[in-house]
Order: structure tokens, then C-alpha cells, then sequence
């Protein structure tokens, strides 16, 4: 899966089959992850699809995020990511690790120093869910400390 090359076709294909080696089984079309990428988030940021089109660790995260969402029965379009708030917030955070996991077995360890300041700066954050608070320690402690990042 080259970073920004082939079609969102090949690319979707190609990152379905890298969530199935971490147990993320799914059936997703371009058509559905595009729509989410659209939409508004419970953030207000914006992350347009070229970004995630060039980028192809992103582009698995928010394939694993879409399909979260969707196997927590979501219907994944352009409202989904704000709908689903704060089950969105949950999703993110198990594709973060499977992103993080990727970028370490791909050797990008800028990638995971980069991800892991933006999960710790997760801490700060008033649209935490309180109950996602140990899992966010947990998953910073596994994936980000002890000479990983």
C-alpha cells in the first residue's frame, strides 16, 4: 500500500487486508469511507481526503475507524463521525493503535514519535469520555513509552 498511489479501490482493498492481520474484518466502499472523510467531526477539525489520500498510515487509521464504527452498527456516511460521538472518540482510539502497531512493524518511527504526542496531548482533552481515560494511559504506556517512541 504506497503512500497516495492507486486508486482508493486498490488502496481500501489493500489496507482491508492489513486490519484482517490485526482482526478488523469489515465490508467498506470508497463511496462510504470518502462520505465519512466529508463530514463534520465532534472536533470541528478537518482532515480533507487528499490528506489521508497521501498519506498511507493515515489512510489505514481512517479505514479502522470507519470500520469500528460500522461493526458497532453505524451506518458510515457524513454524519456518522459526529452521530456516533463518543463512540467515535472509542473507535479512534483502537485505530490509533492499529496505526501505531503498523507504523512500528513498517519501521516509521517518526510516525509513532509524531502519533504518540498527539495521543498524549489527548489528556487534555474536555471531549474525553471520562471511561476512555485508563484506556488512553494504557495505550500510551504500551505504545509510546519504553524506548518505542
Amino acid at each position: 500500500m504506497p503512500g497516495g498511489s492507486g486508486t482508493c479501490e486498490e488502496r481500501l482493498k489493500a489496507a482491508l487486508e492489513v486490519l484482517r492481520g490485526y482482526g478488523l474484518e469489515c465490508s467498506l466502499t470508497c463511496g462510504e469511507l470518502l462520505a465519512y472523510l466529508s463530514g463534520p467531526t465532534y472536533t470541528g477539525d478537518r482532515v480533507t481526503a487528499e490528506q489521508v489520500m497521501s498519506d498511507e498510515l493515515l489512510f489505514l487509521h481512517e479505514v479502522a475507524e470507519a470500520c469500528i464504527l460500522k461493526g458497532m452498527g453505524y451506518v458510515v456516511d457524513e454524519s456518522t463521525a459526529t452521530r456516533a460521538y463518543p463512540d467515535t472518540y472509542r473507535a479512534h482510539l483502537k485505530a490509533m493503535e492499529v496505526e501505531l502497531l503498523e507504523a512500528e512493524k513498517r519501521g516509521r518511527l517518526d510516525h509513532v514519535a509524531e502519533r504518540c504526542r498527539d495521543l498524549e496531548s489527548y489528556v487534555e482533552d474536555p471531549l474525553l469520555p471520562e471511561d476512555l481515560r485508563p484506556a488512553l494511559a494504557e495505550l500510551a504506556q504500551r505504545r509510546c513509552r519504553a524506548g518505542k517512541a
